[in-house]
């Protein structure tokens, strides 16, 4: 009995040290910036979808790759793998929107034609994604209880000349963001005078089945300066992510300009906009992708690196400030604190091959560590055994 208690503890301990090793390898290549005490594990790698693109190229690779955009629902993950897809769908592939827990275990997968981009969950319990952000949009509205796809056609040419990226619900209406202006024409330099927000709405009695676009925001729009308060009128001209504020607000990631565009009530009357630019403390600008808040001081903080194929999650062993902003930045491909009153940008971790997707999970208590779970089940285990050999003694 003693040998066989040896043998299972033996086995739990290197069970232990294994998941320890597991989390030393999600870490590879990330650094911490000395002062900070976050902890990287990893949150989703890539898996095998047979077939996936394989009528498209013969013998293409089945493994998903590139995750991208991240949305968190009270019970559910929901990552975009875009699979190296044109952005404008030319190629014909399809990629791969996945289904995880909120522990990280997958637990359904629906592909999609074209370049998943944006991904939001309805009032409805629908899923909404976009494809190809680059021309050629389409919608997608996903049954994710039953599997079931509806796919709806965007204005093609857009209004403004290029595609849609991110898509975001505020008070039950979906906002999606114009993406590649003038086909990448508008610049610094050139003002970007097309809608950049849309507010979208499917008509499934159409045919085919269309999404109508109805510009809100506009790239030359007058807007206040967030940091300054002054009066100030827009140039975004590279409109990528759509996220929302802890207030409600839609926050457009003006990627290439270094700049968020803060919407506050949407498409209503009493409409207002505020711009902050993003820089470093040096002052020069960074350029960022998504931005997301922590909404609990106790959770975990998710970054997709579409570069390296891996969904990392982030957690603090001091706890988060609620509502305390965090952005993907491109720039120094870094995560960033941000002050969300200012626009400095604080690199936290390092080391990313391209940071770009972005959400948190909150929860009422911090999850542990995959050794320390490890651990806490032999240490079960062991007084398990320790009470059958005193009991076998007796």
């Amino acid at each position: 009995m003693l040998s066989q208690r040896k043998v299972i503890l033996g086995a739990c301990l290197a069970a232990a040290v294994a998941a320890g090793a597991a989390n030393s390898s999600a870490r590879a290549g990330l650094s911490v910036v000395p002062g900070g005490n976050y902890s990287i594990s990893t949150f989703a790698s890539p898996f095998v979808v047979p077939g996936l693109n394989q009528h498209i190229i013969p013998g293409a690779a089945d493994t998903v790759s590139a995750p991208d955009d991240i949305t968190v629902t009270s019970s559910n993950v929901f990552i975009g793998w875009g699979d190296n897809v044109a952005s404008d769908g030319g190629d014909g592939g399809q990629s791969v929107v996945a289904q995880y827990s909120l522990t990280g275990t997958l637990q359904n997968y629906y592909t999609v034609s074209g370049h998943v981009e944006g991904i939001a969950m309805g009032n409805n319990g629908m899923l909404y994604t976009d494809q190809n952000e680059d021309g050629n949009s389409a919608l997608t509205v996903i049954n994710t209880a039953t599997g079931a796809e509806a796919r709806y056609g965007y204005p093609n040419p857009s209004v403004h000349g290029g595609g849609f990226d991110g898509l975001q619900f505020v008070n039950g209406k979906l906002f999606a963001s114009g993406s590649n202006p003038d086909n990448g024409g508008d610049s610094a330099t050139q003002i970007n005078s097309h809608p950049v927000i849309y507010q979208v709405t499917e008509d499934p009695n159409s045919y085919p089945q269309t999404a109508t676009a109805a510009g809100i925001l506009w790239g030359n729009d007058a807007a206040t300066n967030k940091a300054t308060g002054a009066p100030m009128t827009l140039n975004v001209f590279d409109p990528d992510s759509l996220n929302q504020t802890p207030t409600g607000d839609l926050l457009l990631s003006n990627e290439s300009g270094a700049s968020l565009t803060d919407v506050a009530n949407p498409g209503a009357i009493n409409q207002t906009v505020t711009s902050l630019g993003l820089h470093d403390a040096s002052g020069n600008p960074v350029n960022t992708d998504d931005t997301t808040f922590a909404t609990g001081t106790a959770g975990s903080l998710l970054v997709s690196d579409v570069k390296n194929n891996i969904v990392y999650r982030i957690t603090s062993a001091n706890g988060f400030s609620l509502d305390q902003a965090f952005s993907s930045d491109k720039t120094n491909k870094s995560l960033d604190m941000l002050n969300f009153s200012t626009g400095l940008e604080t690199s936290i971790i390092t080391g990313f091959g391209g940071p770009a997707g972005l959400a948190f999970i909150p929860a009422s208590d911090p999850a542990p560590e995959p050794a320390s779970l490890a651990m806490m089940g032999c240490l079960g285990l062991a007084l398990l055994l320790i009470r059958r050999g005193k009991s076998n003694r007796a």
